[in-house]
């Protein structure tokens, strides 16, 4: 549709303002009262700029003459003290040199012919560097010999110098001091002197010099150790520079001071202010010329702009546009103004445009959140699928534990059955050879057996402590005591290696099971003795927020990342590939993570390869307690084994007949029996009593030791017998049956038991018993 022609009643409506008026009175542009406004903001702006640029200049130039100056007076000051401290220099070295000539002090002292050669000589020293200097060299007591020839006046020695003279001589070693005299300080000092006979004091120099005398500079004075400075004068500034001097004048504390007048002002200002004042002045002049040009300039098309607007006010719009100058602000004004008109025309139809966009952009938003919904459905079904696969992989984990605990079970139960046979057997061989050539291979025999049995007690300490049956007996502990007994132990086994072990000494008392605790720590410095071949092992302990905790650091081959985790597993071993026994069975840091989260303990490691690990059990505080006297316990040594019977009921032939033959060699009889049966019938067919029972835990037709002492007890009970002590030996390290063994209440000792164990068990079962023997089972140590 076209546009109405200018001029047209349409026209007028759509371009005219709201209250416009076609008869409504043409406005006046105004005359140049911007322009004039904007000269004499200006001008007050240069008043204000020169006064803050010349008060400004005027505390810039104030402050740098004063620092210029100052500089000055401490550069005067320095060279002052330069200048004293080679003056004191001169003469301490001077002084200290004729008290250095053994020569002088011989002469001094042994020639009857000082006074006609000596006494000019040390005149020729009444001045040294220019300064006057008085001089007496006196004996070992404090008497005068020889002097300068200074004898009157305040620079010669008094006798009150001499008294200070004498406390320095009993003291033998040099002395300075600075003394007030007459309105005057002098510096008091004194050397000692050496006679070339006897290499030692046997006198001494004192010389007195007037401190002032020492300044070459008028205004500049000498302070020391025992002198408050004088206040400084108005108007003066003082500098102080400390003088570097011998070691025998340090203890003064010398320092020279120097005071000048302050920074002379009225020159500066004479001439500043009135230059200040008419540049000033001129350029005030020009910025109110100036502003009242640029105003003028720059109000134009300010003016411009306003007429339009009042023709647009009064007319309408009738496609006026506004003279565009230049490109500075005012021109860009214009411009919009210009583009204000087209602008309206633009908003309606960027509504609808945004209208539009704003329907797209809803549509597309929930597109997106049906298929966000639909992707959230699918991860929720994946989680599920991903849940239970996790569940099946620990049912799956569960069972191969089970298993691994059930073979390892079943096969130690195997294996210490032969084991215990050979280890029975080579203790009777042995006993038997007694010094027979063929005595040495026994050795080896049980070196190998015991490395076999290392690794089957393992097993065992790992299944007692997955059973439950181990109960920590808490009480007070010293861990100095621990690390003392540990030090002793493993310092000469790492020396043969080359490795320094050290213990860091502590008072710490805590509440723990000291033989668990022990063993855990034990354990640790093991592991770190067998992986370090060179460098050292430290044990200590330190107290943290919430925590004690026990570090064992050594510099050995160190860990990676990727083995920290799995190294407290059963049989992992990070640097064995060929399972070298000399290197572990890669059991011991598995029973120290049993046996610390049976104590409530957190153990963790830090490592890196090639420079060493710090392994770290963190103890709780609550388990730390005041230090208190600890009684030491010692361990009763078993009394040798008498003369007895034991009953041995064990169906492996092999086992029974090794404990009937090492039983024997202790000098004891013993009764056989592969069952319950059998065994009641040898009691029924001799008259003696047994005096030990050793029955094994598994029997044949699945019967158990167990029931085949209650059987023998129950016999002897009924023929009015006393009760022998009663031990079940089992190889079993299955979970389960070490906790029904541990219930049964019997004594309990596991498979392979050495000649030593043996020897035990005689010399308790030798014991005067008034109880059951499962009672007295309780007397000897467990495992």
């Amino acid at each position: 549709m076209p546009d109405p022609e200018p001029g047209s009643a349409g026209h007028r409506r759509r371009g005219a303002f709201p209250g416009a008026s076609a008869n409504a009175p043409r406005r006046l542009p105004t005359s140049g009262r911007l322009a004039r406004r904007f000269a004499l903001v200006s001008l007050m702006l240069g008043v204000l700029i020169a006064v803050l640029i010349g008060a400004s200049l005027y505390v810039v130039s104030s402050r740098h003459l004063a620092r210029q100056h100052h500089a000055n007076v401490e550069a005067n000051a320095t060279l002052a003290a330069r200048q004293t401290e080679g003056v004191v220099n001169t003469i301490a070295t001077t002084v200290r040199e004729l008290a250095d000539n053994s020569v002088l002090a011989t002469a001094l002292v042994d020639s009857a012919g000082k006074e006609t050669y000596l006494a000019p000589f040390l005149r020729s020293f009444n001045h040294i560097a220019s300064v006057p200097v008085a001089m007496v060299f006196t004996d070992f007591e404090g008497e005068p010999i020889a002097d300068n020839g200074r004898h009157s006046g305040a620079l010669a020695v008094s006798p009150a110098d001499m008294a200070w003279l004498r406390k320095a001589i009993a003291a033998g070693r040099p002395a300075a001091t600075v003394v007030h005299q007459d309105g005057t300080h002098f510096l008091l000092a004194a050397e000692m002197l050496i006679y070339s006979r006897t290499a030692s004091p046997e006198g001494a120099l004192i010389y007195k010099v007037p401190l002032d005398a020492m300044v070459l500079h008028p205004e500049a004075m000498l302070l020391h150790a025992n002198e408050t400075p004088p206040p400084v004068p108005d108007g003066m500034v003082a500098v102080t520079i400390p003088l570097k001097v011998p070691d025998r004048l340090a203890g003064l504390d010398l320092r020279l001071r120097l005071e000048a007048p302050g920074v002379p002002t009225a020159a500066f200002l004479s001439w500043m202010l009135p230059a200040y004042g008419l540049a000033a002045a001129a350029a005030l002049l020009a910025i109110y010329v100036g502003s009242r040009a640029v105003g003028n300039h720059l109000t134009r098309s300010l003016r411009e702009l306003e007429r339009l607007a009042g023709a647009i006010a009064t007319d309408g719009f009738t496609g006026q546009r506004a003279t565009v100058r230049g490109n500075d602000e005012v021109s860009a004004l214009a411009t919009g103004f210009n583009a204000m008109l087209d602008h309206i025309a633009a908003i309606q139809r960027e509504r609808e445009m945004r209208a539009a966009e704003e329907i797209t952009i809803q549509r597309t938003l929930a597109e997106r959140a049906e298929q966000a919904r639909a992707e959230a459905e699918g991860s929720r079904n994946e989680a599920e699928r991903s849940r239970q696969e996790a569940v099946m992989a620990l049912m799956v984990a569960e069972r191969a534990n089970a298993a691994k605990t059930h073979f390892l079970a079943a096969a130690s139960h195997d294996l210490r059955q032969p084991v215990q046979s050979l280890v029975l057997l080579t203790s009777a061989l042995g006993i038997r050879l007694g010094d027979h050539p063929a005595a040495s291979l026994v050795g080896s025999i049980e070196a190998s057996m015991d490395a076999l049995c290392r690794l089957l007690d393992a097993i065992l300490d790992i299944s007692k402590l997955d059973a439950g049956t181990v109960s920590p007996n808490v009480q007070a502990v010293s861990l100095g005591a621990i690390f003392a007994r540990l030090e002793g132990e493993y310092r000469l086994r790492a020396a043969e290696k080359g490795v320094a072990f050290h213990s860091v000494p502590t008072t710490v008392t805590l509440n723990a099971d000291p033989a668990l605790l022990e063993r855990i720590i034990r354990n640790l410095v093991e592991n770190a003795l067998r992986y370090t071949d060179h460098g050292r092992i430290l044990l200590g302990c330190r107290r943290t927020r919430g925590s004690l905790s026990i570090q064992i650091h050594d510099t050995g081959i160190g860990i990676s990342p990727e083995h920290l985790e799995r190294i407290f597993h059963e049989f992992y071993q990070v640097s064995n590939p060929t399972r070298n026994r000399g290197k572990g069975l890669g059991l011991g840091l598995a029973i120290v993570d049993r046996l610390a989260r049976l104590l409530g303990y957190r153990v963790h490691v830090a490592s890196r390869p090639d420079k060493g690990s710090c392994f770290t059990l963190d103890i709780p505080t609550p388990a730390l307690r005041a230090a208190a006297a600890i009684t030491a316990q010692t361990a009763e040594r078993p009394p040798e084994p008498g003369r007895g019977m034991a009953l041995v009921i064990d169906d492996d032939p092999l086992v029974r007949e090794g404990l009937t033959l090492l039983i024997e060699d202790f000098g004891w009889r013993v009764l056989a029996a592969d069952s319950a049966a059998d065994a009641l019938r040898l009691l029924r067919e001799g008259s003696k009593t047994p005096d030990l029972v050793i029955a094994d835990y598994r029997l044949e037709a699945g019967a158990t030791g167990l029931e085949a002492i209650r059987a023998v007890e129950t016999a002897l009970q009924a023929q009015g017998r006393p009760s022998p002590l009663s031990v079940v030996l089992t190889g079993d390290t299955a979970p389960q049956r070490i906790a029904d063994a541990e219930a049964s209440g019997y004594r309990i000792l596991h498979k392979p038991i050495a000649a030593k164990d043996v020897a035990q068990l005689l010399s308790l079962s030798a014991r005067p018993q008034g109880s059951a023997g499962r009672n007295l089972g309780a007397a000897m140590p467990q495992d």
